[in-house]
């Protein structure tokens, strides 16, 4: 299932650490991009492989930020007890949408999607139960087991590695198996795979609750990097980034979102510390993968290999 080439990949972001000039600032941002990169190759079951767009995929994020940060700000330091909340969290808010969300096609699933995260986004921006606007700040560290803390940039990286590998080793599980065949004949042609006997929206609810459920547990690390959880992770706009992030990197590859997330994280921050109209800068660059080179970075790398090919014949 899991070639040989990812083996190698993993084995060196599992060596990066030790690499010369890896200072505190480069780990925590190698954290962001691996983050943000398993976070888009969820998404891209959707977008990828159904068909589906999602604008509302920072709900999830947000409520496994949240799941995460409501424990530890009442002394449960577990990751595998705020893992498990989030889970349950995130689950229970994604029957809700999937269900009403897959009823519909095109851009009613993206506006449905995009209607439901508005709403848990101003319930959390307004109730001070939660902190309201400032959400839940100062978390303490979370802890592998009791007595080992995640409390160093070595350590959470290392999370959000073994995080991505998981996330990787299902997605790739997933589109692999007749599940994902059946997803991609939905993407292809709703009305033939209805036609064919396949019930098409319990395939696209459950393409929807496992990507909602990876981009939750993407969520619940990330307090245990930032020390806190606030609304704006909710926010329509971090959802938008989520889906630049896939294109950028490729539709329907799994590795190309993950390349996308990371080479997002990479540029916003380099970017952003040179200008504040930092967004203008990434939306030319992402003019200019959308009309060149379509099938995003990982479709370039493609291209480039297949010319040699293509020579010679």
């Amino acid at each position: 299932m899991i070639g040989w080439r990812a083996v190698v990949v993993f084995a060196l972001l599992a060596a990066l650490p030790a690499m010369p000039g890896m200072s505190r600032y480069y780990l925590l941002l190698a954290f962001d991009a691996l983050l943000f990169g398993a976070i888009a190759m969820s998404l891209d079951l959707l977008m990828g492989y159904t068909g589906l767009v999602s604008f509302g995929h920072a709900a999830f994020y947000g409520l496994g930020a949240y799941a995460t940060a409501i424990l530890m700000e009442r002394g449960v330091q577990s990751i595998w007890a705020c893992a498990a909340f989030a889970v349950l969290v995130v689950g229970l808010y994604a029957l809700v949408v999937s269900y009403f969300a897959t009823a519909r096609r095109g851009i009613y699933f993206a506006l449905l999607t995009l209607i439901f995260a508005e709403v848990v986004y101003t319930f959390f921006r307004y109730t001070q139960t939660f902190g309201g606007s400032d959400g839940i700040q100062g978390l303490p560290d979370a802890s592998l087991l009791p007595g080992i803390l995640i409390d160093t940039p070595v350590r959470k990286y290392y999370l959000v590695l073994a995080y991505l590998a998981i996330a990787y080793a299902i997605c790739r599980v997933v589109v692999t198996s007749h599940f994902g065949r059946v997803l991609v004949a939905i993407r292809e042609n709703e009305d033939r795979a209805r036609f064919l006997g396949y019930n098409v929206q319990r395939y696209k609810m459950g393409a929807c609750m496992l990507s909602a459920l990876l981009t939750g547990l993407g969520g619940a690390i990330y307090p245990m990097r930032s020390a806190f959880a606030t609304p704006d992770l909710m926010l329509w706009t971090e959802s938008g980034e989520f889906i630049i992030s896939v294109m950028i990197g490729g539709l329907g590859t799994l590795v190309g979102p993950i390349i996308g997330g990371a080479f997002f994280t990479i540029l916003r921050d380099k970017v952003s510390s040179i200008v504040d109209w930092y967004f203008i800068v990434i939306g030319g660059v992402l003019i200019v993968i959308v009309l060149f080179m379509p099938r995003g970075l990982l479709g370039l790398r493609r291209l480039v290999t297949r010319r040699p090919g293509r020579a010679a014949a």
